[in-house]
């Protein structure tokens, strides 16, 4: 009888706050499950192309996403992520992009689990985003600029500690060696995962002394381990060149493994230790304070939302059907040999060879060559930026075993050539331009500077980039 006590009491109580509520009998939602298959079925509609679920980013989110998430399973009703997710699925329907619409889709998910199964709390949102594919994009491409820095940090201070090295783009010159800082030393992997890992240890501690951060709290702390990884970056970068340790060899991994582990992961241990049991506050639990309201209006809510959101993924895809359909029409430009290839322009001759990449909008990510060509098997070497005829451009070298290549890339509109991020996006805001990313590679450095300057001086993509850029 005490027995029976002892295990039915704590049951009872899991029943009556909902723990387990898919492991009961009659306490399944099939409500939250419609909405959930609905979701993902958009999701796949919309979004199959875009999602990239073998990378790095999304399968470490799967990871921390079930760690991070808490539920109190008694409350219900909330409708704040609705409205998130209404605003958004409205702006896509304005501007068809894929990353609202991936947005849009993860808020109404969150909105489905609380108004069916419980109150969640803000850390999932955090790995959602870094799930994202514009997530993978902006630390890819803007890592680039630092990589360039880091390279010319690490060349001045060992310079200063009175070193011999010469730096010249993304490659730093040490005695008979030559050290190339490429995505590996500064790159997505790296970051996502000590991102992912910040999240997790605010998820731990929050539940080891059962306190909560505040927003601007994660954000802080997101930003000092993105510091903390540039700053381990450095030293690594200066350990290796400084004491020669050769890129393939054991202890080229093994210097990276501790930089992060000294550097990034310790440090961020203790402050969000510090953080969490010091700032951090105990939350308000009301078991079983569900949020009243009308089940009229939820029912209105759900509906309004999933219009907008069919409309919306609808939308997306409509768009990059048109894009797609406006690049199977192949152009002729004069001295090219001119093929299109889904959403890229690929152009040869006996000199060069030329992929000009229409970029949707200013709120789009582009084909970045980084990506392209790695994605080719190639290794990116010696990247640097140069100038050909007064244009700036960015240089590198490509490697795949004993083929090797020189390429160039700038972002052009037919009237304006730039290499700087912010500058074309904010001009395409402004003027309502579509830009194109150019990419001229040849056999030779010299062939290819020759060639950018008779592209230049003939105009030869101007008509073609007015013509058919999205």
């Amino acid at each position: 009888m005490i027995v029976s006590k002892v295990i039915a009491q704590p049951l009872a109580r899991l029943r009556r706050v909902r723990l387990l509520p898919g492991l009961w009998p009659g306490r399944i939602n099939w409500t939250a499950c419609v909405a959930f298959l609905f979701y993902a079925v958009l999701l796949i509609y919309g979004l199959h192309t875009h999602i990239m679920w073998k990378s790095v980013n999304v399968l470490l989110g799967i990871i921390a996403l079930p760690i991070v998430t808490t539920i109190r399973y008694g409350n219900k009703g909330y409708t704040r992520f609705a409205w998130a997710a209404i605003l958004l699925s409205v702006l896509c329907i304005w501007l068809p992009v894929n990353t609202l619409l991936y947005t849009a889709v993860a808020l109404a998910v969150m909105f489905v689990i609380e108004n069916f199964i419980g109150k969640t709390n803000l850390l999932p949102l955090v790995v959602i985003g870094m799930m994202s594919p514009m997530f993978q994009y902006l630390a890819d491409i803007f890592s680039f600029p630092i990589r360039l820095q880091l390279t010319a940090i690490a060349g001045k201070a060992m310079q200063l500690m009175g070193s011999v090295v010469q730096v010249k783009g993304n490659m730093i010159y040490y005695g008979q060696n030559e050290f190339s800082v490429d995505p590996a030393c500064m790159g997505l992997n790296m970051m996502v995962t000590s991102l992912l890992l910040q999240v997790l240890l605010v998820a731990v501690y929050q539940k080891k002394y059962g306190r909560t951060g505040s927003w601007w709290q994660v954000i802080l702390l997101l930003g000092l381990v993105a510091g903390l990884n540039i700053l381990s970056n450095l030293i690594r970068i200066i350990t290796l060149v400084q004491f020669n340790i050769m890129p393939g060899t054991t202890m080229h991994e093994v210097m990276g493994i501790i930089c992060l582990l000294v550097y990034v992961v310790l440090p961020a241990v203790l402050v969000t230790k510090w953080v969490i049991r010091r700032l951090g506050k105990t939350p308000v639990i009301s078991i079983g304070a569900d949020v009243k309201s009308g089940k009229v209006k939820q029912i209105a809510v759900h509906a309004v939302l999933a219009v907008l959101m069919v409309i919306a993924a609808r939308g997306v895809v409509q768009r990059d059907s048109a894009t797609n359909n406006l690049l199977t029409v192949t152009p002729a430009v004069e001295g090219y040999r001119v093929q299109s290839i889904t959403d890229v322009f690929k152009l040869e001759n006996n000199q060069s060879l030329v992929y000009i990449k229409p970029i949707k909008g200013f709120y789009s990510a582009d084909h970045n060559p980084m990506i392209c060509w790695r994605g080719s098997g190639y290794e990116f070497r010696k990247v640097e930026k140069g100038s050909v005829n007064g244009q700036s451009v960015y240089m590198a070298l490509l490697q795949k075993e004993k083929d090797t290549l020189y390429t160039a890339w700038w972002y052009d509109n037919g009237t304006m050539q730039t290499i700087d991020q912010f500058t074309w996006r904010w001009d395409a805001l402004q003027h309502q331009t579509k830009y194109a990313l150019v990419n001229v590679t040849a056999d030779n450095r010299a062939t290819l500077e020759q060639e950018i300057q008779n592209i230049q001086q003939q105009q030869r993509f101007n008509e073609f980039l007015k013509k058919y850029t999205p």
